[in-house]
């Protein structure tokens, strides 16, 4: 009796092992290796950067990169005129410098785009001065039509 004890115990111990060994798997493919992942892609990313790259700080500080010191490991951000030192590992994200000009085929389409706009209110603003007028011109002819009160006495 007492082996089929000792039997069933050393198969609960293995069951044991194998959801452990199950539950470790789903841990390193679900939480281990995608962190893994993003800390690569940063540091890819910290480590390609260059001088007029646009970065954002953890802390949500948009910047342009003036300077990076390899020696001291921080970056030097120019915000609108402040020159702002940083750590390098403090840069959340980066976008490359736009070397083509789309910031300014942008802004031009952007100023196209108001323009039209300001077309659009000028011909509304045209129509209902048109549409004041001639409800001013019917309200005269109703009261010519109209009879005068001095002469009904």
């Amino acid at each position: 009796m007492n082996s089929f004890y000792i039997a069933a115990s050393g198969g609960g111990l293995m069951s044991l092992l194998l959801y452990f060994i199950v539950f470790g798997g789903i841990m390193y493919f679900l939480m281990i290796r995608p962190q893994k992942k993003r800390q690569e892609k940063h540091r890819d990313m910290l480590s390609s950067m260059a001088v007029g790259d646009h970065a954002v700080t953890i802390g949500g500080l948009h910047g342009v990169i003036y300077e990076i010191d390899d020696v001291k490991n921080t970056i030097t951000l120019d915000c609108e005129g402040v020159l702002l030192v940083f750590e390098r590992s403090a840069i959340a994200r980066t976008q490359k410098a736009d070397p083509a000009g789309t910031e300014a085929a942008n802004a031009a389409i952007s100023n196209a785009a108001e323009a039209q706009a300001a077309e659009k209110a000028d011909e509304e603003t045209v129509q209902t001065q048109e549409a004041d007028q001639v409800e001013e011109k019917d309200g005269l002819e109703v009261r010519e039509g109209q009879a005068d009160p001095q002469d009904e006495e």
